[in-house]
């Protein structure tokens, strides 16, 4: 499950610009696929592995990077 590194601000605002425009189109499936690339979190994630469990987490495609520099690279098996 290799992760990009943690994104600037930058990067993100527009990966959030790319999703809102498949959103203004009404394509949501492109939306929810893009709106997943931005990095959840990490008391986000940390909440989901409690509550859904670790593997359930990884399923849904969320980008786990930033809750992986936060808690280490073995945390979702912690």
């Amino acid at each position: 499950m290799p992760q990009a590194l943690v994104m600037t601000q930058e990067e993100e605002t527009a990966i959030l610009i790319k999703a809102l425009e498949f959103d203004k189109q009404g394509n949501s499936e492109e939306y929810k696929k893009t709106m997943k690339q931005i990095p959840l979190p990490p008391y986000l994630a940390k909440y989901a592995k409690k509550y859904f469990g670790a593997e359930t987490l990884v399923k849904t495609g969320w980008n786990l990077s930033a809750a992986e520099a936060e808690f280490g690279s073995d945390w979702l098996t912690r």
